[in-house]
């Protein structure tokens, strides 16, 4: 018998959720410092925070996610009608298109990874204000704690999801 944590698709989900709501949660004692560095640090873990969200609801929804840090691309490779969900909840909430703020951050975490190499190069660093990227990574950790065990029974019954179809999504996650 393996003694591995994950097992797998929706273990990994929920490992995935975990350090998502670890990111997000750092990044917001962040804010808090005293220091007027945080700004990369909190960018970069925000950006995480989100693409772990997205990652986790592959997971559920396709079983697989591919190895890529740009959100909008991962948010493409979700259902249809997770998709549509997803942009008509954001838009309730927010009054702001989702896809629209995705292409606005989509690449904030390798680009805050990396912004000190590319600022030794041109001496001018890339621009993060959009304001969306704290917004867009809370409400997908809400929505995933919200909606995430109706997105397992949707989508994992039946299919290679999980092994483990009596776990429940909420019992790890509690809002």
């Amino acid at each position: 018998m393996s003694n591995a944590r994950i097992k797998n698709a929706f273990d990994e989900a929920i490992f995935l959720m975990d350090q998502s709501i670890a990111s997000f949660e750092s990044a917001k004692v962040l804010v808090d410092s005293p220091s007027e560095y945080t700004s990369m640090p909190i960018i970069t873990l925000q950006s995480f925070s989100l693409e772990c969200s997205l990652k986790s609801l592959l997971l559920l929804t396709c079983g697989k996610y591919p190895s890529s840090h740009d959100v909008l691309d991962l948010f493409e490779r979700l259902p249809e009608d997770e998709k549509k969900a997803l942009l008509g909840e954001f838009l309730d909430l927010t009054e702001v298109d989702l896809k629209n703020a995705l292409t606005e951050i989509r690449r904030d975490f390798i680009g805050s990874r990396y912004y000190f190499e590319d600022f030794r190069k041109s001496y001018v660093g890339r621009a993060f204000s959009t304001g969306y990227l704290e917004a867009v990574a809370n409400f997908f950790i809400d929505y995933i704690k919200d909606n995430g065990d109706s997105i397992y029974q949707q989508y994992g019954s039946g299919s290679s999801v999980t092994c483990s179809p009596h776990v429940m999504l909420s019992t790890k996650l509690e809002r």
